[in-house]
This record gives structure tokens, sequence and C-alpha cells, in this order.
């Protein structure tokens, strides 16, 4: 074993297959067969939680001995972080409609709810009968809101952050827009570039304006004849990244999934802990406070601030940490619904 392992929390890798009556919530009676590909980091013997992040998010949520790569949560979660793996073993699925989780002839619809169903699959193939906490941000708070709905009885509790039981129209029509883009670009052989354009589109709003406008200065450089600013280098860059890992279809079929969600607050059946930000356009406070004010389950809500927007969740910040590190450890939410505290 080298110094690396040693630090590292333990890692397993595994699928398991949906049951074979299970069909999507919109898709009933679809020809497809549908997987659960998931990775364990952390002790055994570990209190567990079930952690989801954007669409982008896969079932690698930071570096463990079995993949040492940094996973999408590098900065809050590992060895003496906010979710420390030390003390907490955490659990990710790949969301289903990505590759290597469904077979089908035909591109599928899945809400949310589809993939809670599949969280549950695969605690129960684990034997694990109640993880300690469902944390989803992004699109993955709206799993984890389903999960906390659809199955109460596997949770303790869910830290929902960054994420609300509807979109609101401004979100979803930028979704539209972007969704639009790939199918133009699928339909003239170019896939990949439709991706990369939807997603550098995506990037402006996953900042806020102030955060954007501390980063880049109002300059440019003069390339082929046309003024080229630095903002949109970045976003050039970004868009292209990720196009090089993300297929044109899982695209297609996790944003519109994003969009679908409408889920009832009032049935959740759990304890349920909300963090969110005020420069976040995506999912902002008001919807936030919507959400809170009708979950019936004893709740917090705590809004921050920071010019990462949207993007903040994937970020350490003093008072985010905070808040993360009190939703695990507590027993039950010190307030209710609404309290900023």
């Amino acid at each position: 074993m080298n110094i690396l392992d040693a630090v590292l929390p333990e890692g397993r890798r595994g699928t398991v297959a949906m049951p074979a009556e299970w069909s999507p919530e919109l898709e009933a009676g679809i020809d497809a067969r549908f997987r659960v590909r998931y990775e364990l980091a952390g002790r055994e013997d570990a209190p567990l939680l079930v952690a989801m992040g954007g669409i982008s998010a896969d079932r690698h949520v930071c570096a463990n001995a079995l993949d040492p790569a940094p996973g999408w949560w590098r900065k809050l979660a590992g060895p003496g972080l906010a979710i420390d793996t030390h003390r907490w073993r955490l659990l990710a699925i790949d969301f289903l409609g990505s590759p290597g989780t469904f077979e089908s002839p035909d591109r599928i619809h899945l809400t949310p709810g589809d993939q809670a169903d599949a969280v549950a699959v695969a605690l129960r193939h684990l034997g694990v009968e109640r993880a300690h906490r469902m944390l989803g941000a992004s699109y993955g708070g709206m799993v984890a809101l389903a999960m906390g709905i659809r199955h109460p009885a596997r949770l303790d509790g869910v830290v929902l952050i960054g994420a609300a039981h509807r979109g609101h129209p401004q979100a979803i029509g930028i979704h539209a827009v972007q969704r639009w883009i790939v199918e133009f670009a699928l339909r003239h052989g170019r896939g990949s570039e439709g991706v990369a354009l939807a997603r550098a589109l995506a990037f402006t709003t996953y900042k806020s304006a102030a955060g954007l406008d501390a980063r880049f200065p109002h300059d440019w450089e003069w390339e082929d004849g046309a003024p080229v600013y630095a903002v949109g280098r970045y976003l050039e860059q970004q868009g292209r990244a990720f196009a090089e890992r993300f297929e044109a279809e899982t695209y297609l079929t996790l944003s519109a999934s994003v969009d679908l969600c409408d889920l009832p607050p009032e049935d959740l059946g759990v304890p349920a802990w909300l963090i969110g930000w005020e420069e976040d356009t995506l999912v902002p406070p008001w919807l936030l406070r919507e959400t809170a004010s009708r979950i019936g389950a004893p709740s917090r809500l705590r809004i921050l601030s920071s010019d990462a927007g949207h993007d903040a969740f994937l970020l350490h910040a003093p008072d985010y940490e905070e808040a993360l590190r009190g939703s695990l450890l507590a027993t039950e939410p010190q307030a209710l619904a609404g309290s900023a505290g």
C-alpha cells in the first residue's frame, strides 16, 4: 500500500439492475432495461450519506483508494473536509439516462422520482436499511426531495442545497434554449458542438453577474477581425471540455428531467435542511422560501451569500461548511422552515 492509499478512504463500485417490473414514471411499459451504477467511499462501518449533484455529476463524489481522481465534490467531501470521509461513508450513483445505465431504442423521459427509485434500489442491494442523510445539490436536491417523499423509510433526513420542488419559468426557458441548440446540432451531425454551446450558455447562469464582473475584465483582443473577450474564451473552454465527456442524448434527457420536476413538499416524510444563496438566479431565495413554507416535516432554511451564485454548492466557504456540518450532526432542524439563521 502506498501513501496515497493510506490517506484516501476505501472505495467500492458496483452495478445492480432495476427490478424488471419497474418503469419510469412517465414511460409506463417502455421497452428498456435499467441498471444502477454506484460508488462508495469511506469505512464500511461508518454512517452512510447519499450524495447527488447537478446533471453533470456522477457516482465519483471524491477521491478514494479505488479511484484517486478528484470527484465532483472535491472541495467539500473527503478526509478532514466538511463531509469528512473519516467519519461518514458516501454513496452516489450515475443518474439514470447516463451511458451504461439503460438500454432503449428510443429517447426516454425521466423524473427526479425515477432517480430516487434508483437510489432506493442501490440501498436495498447494499443491505442498507436506512441512510443517515441524503445530500442533494442542484438537480440532486430535487432527487433528494423525491427520495424523502417516495422512500422516507430509507432516510433519517434530507439536505437540499440550491434546490427547490420545481423550476421557475426563467430557468426552464433557458434550459429549453439549451436543448434546442443540442437538437439543432444533432440534426446536422454535430451533437458534440451543440453540447459545447449549450453548456457555455449554461455557465452564464451558474455564476452571479457580480462574480463574473469581478473575474473578467471588460477588454478584448482582436482575432480574425473580431473582438474576443476573456469571458467568451472561458465559456468556450468550459463548453468544449464538458462536451468531451458528456453525450448529447444524456444532456437532453437530464436537462429535461430538471424541468419535469414538480414535487409536493407537503408529502416529505423526513426532516429537511435547505441551503441556498441570495445570488442564485437558477434557484432563487424566493423559490426556496416557497419550498420551505410548504414542507410539513421539521425543516430549516438557510440563505447564504456568494458571488459564485448557483455554483456556490461546489465551493468551500466557512458559513456553507458550517451549515453542512450542522445538517449532518443535528438530530432534527433547530428552527422551523423559513429561518434564515
